[in-house]
This record gives C-alpha cells, structure tokens and sequence, in this order.
C-alpha cells in the first residue's frame, strides 16, 4: 500500500513543544464518528471539492470523460464512478478541486523539514508525526524518524493506540521522545460502537508503553459531546489513569469546524453535533480530573 501525505504544516506551535513541523499521515485503523480530520481517515488517495472556491465555470464537467461530475451533485463529483484521473483538478482555475493525498519520498520530505531546522533548534522544537495514524505506515515512519534523528530533531508522535505492539517497539520507539497517546472511550463496547474497533488492543499498548522510561508518553482525552464527554466515561477514565499512576493529562476540546471538511470529500457523517463546550461543561469536566496537571481549555 502507497503511503500518502495530506498536508505537512510548517512552524506549528500546538502539537508538541516550540516550533513544529507536523505530518499528517493519511489511513487510520480506526474510525470515529467525530474524526476532526475526515480527510486522512481513507488511506487512499482521494479528490475533494470546496463549493466556496468554486467560479461554476463547468470547466470539470467538460474534462471528464467518465461523467463523474454534476451540478445537481451535491458533493459535485459521484464517487462510485470517478476513477482519480485527476483532469478535473488540472483544469480547475480557482482550485476547488483538489488532490488528498502527495506522496513523497523520503529523501524529499526530509530535505523539506530541514529547511526549518534552526527555527526547532532555537524554540526547542521539531516534528510531530500525525494523522490519520503515523503506526498505520509504520515502515514509511520508521524511514522517517530514523533519517530526522540522524539530525538530532525532537520527534512526537500522535497516535490513536491501535498498533502492533512488537513492531512498534522496533522501528519507531526508539526514535520517539514525545508520544501523545488518545484515551477515547473506557467502555469497550462502546469504543467498538463509536470507533469501529475495539479498545483492548489500545489500553494493552498503554499500559505497555509506560513502563518505558526512555520516552514521555501524554495520555489525550477528546471531549466529544454526548460520547466521550459523558460524566460516566470521563470518570472512569479518570479512575483508570489514577490506577496506573498517571499524573499528566491534556484535554482537547471538540471542534465542530471539522462537518464542513467531511463534505469536501463527499462524506455524510452518522455525528453532527455543531456546538463547542460551553463553561458548565467544562467546569464540570475540570472536576473531574481535578488530581491531574492539565492544560486549560
């Protein structure tokens, strides 16, 4: 399977320490219902359309030899017969359909992060390795990290959990000093319902990867209303980490920006909740991970 890149965003300030580069790996093994970047949740290459940019020249249409494109679509482009020719997107003059998805080789998208080299260097800073899920490339990652290490760059990973454990602590642990670890769901059952997988492969990773001292693991909790929100799984989740001595959480904050960009790749979502926390929930929240060292939100 080809490994491709959705985006590489440089000088990054949210997703690690100082400056960043961030990565952001298309394909995840898992898929939640609330994903806020739906756009890397396919490992293959895909063509999305931004209504917003779009001049309605029909210039797609025209070039489309496959009637894969219409106006009366609302997504513009039927994706059962479009074979990803890509003529609509050399003919678009404003770009409001785009490619998701570059392959780069590793020589190249190495050359390109080290452009920013001095800027890590001064901020204590570096690359953050994203999703999607970086584990679900692992021989791609392990390419990676092993040529930005040979330049002594702090190197992060983002990761959902769900990874084969021995051939993660092979080709990319060693090359790790920052892993921020997503703790979704306590409950199984519902992890399967919500995710599509379930968590026992995840909490095993966990409870695994601290007993490393040779990296600093930061356990996540997305705070998706009505499923990761909940009192009940906040609580348990809180209590679970309790028991493994955790003292240090991060809290990340649901966004509901991310329904518009499941559109531009022509995907309903079964979750479309379109309002941010507000202060009563996030009060309520902050209790109950009062025992922890968190970030605010």
């Amino acid at each position: 399977m080809k490994t491709y890149i959705v985006d590489v965003k440089r000088n990054a300030l949210d997703d690690g320490p100082g400056i960043r580069t961030l990565i952001f790996f298309k394909g995840c093994p898992l898929s939640c219902v609330w994903c806020q970047n739906p756009e890397t949740k396919s490992p293959f290459q895909e063509i999305s359309f931004d209504k917003e940019d779009c001049s309605e020249c029909e210039k797609c249409v025209a070039a489309c030899d496959l009637g894969a494109i219409s106006f009366l679509n609302k997504y513009r482009i039927n994706r059962s017969i479009c074979n990803l020719c890509g003529k609509c997107v050399e003919v678009c003059p404003n770009e409001a359909l785009k490619f998701v998805g570059t392959e780069y080789n590793i020589d190249d998208l190495v050359n390109l992060i080290l452009k920013d080299k001095v800027f890590y260097d001064n901020s204590g800073g570096g690359v953050t390795l994203s999703g999607g899920e970086p584990t679900f490339h692992i021989d791609y990652a392990h390419e990676l990290l092993k040529e930005l290490k040979k330049e002594n760059i702090h190197m992060c990973l983002e990761t959902c959990g769900y990874y084969n454990s021995e051939k993660f602590k092979d080709l990319m642990l060693p090359y790790l000093d920052l892993i921020y670890f997503d703790m979704k769901i306590y409950d199984s059952n519902l992890h399967l319902k919500y995710c599509n997988k379930s968590n026992v492969t995840i909490f095993k990773n966990f409870e695994d990867l601290i007993k490393n001292e040779n990296v600093e693991i930061l356990p996540r909790i997305p705070l998706i209303p009505n499923i990761t929100s909940t009192e009940g799984n906040l609580k348990n989740l809180a209590n679970y980490l309790i028991s493994l001595n955790i003292k240090k959480i991060e809290m990340l904050p649901y966004n509901p920006l991310w329904l518009s960009k499941a559109e531009t790749i022509g995907k309903k979502t079964d979750y479309s909740y379109s309002e941010w926390l507000n202060k009563e929930e996030k009060d309520k929240i902050k209790s109950i991970f009062s025992e922890f060292d968190f970030n605010d939100f």
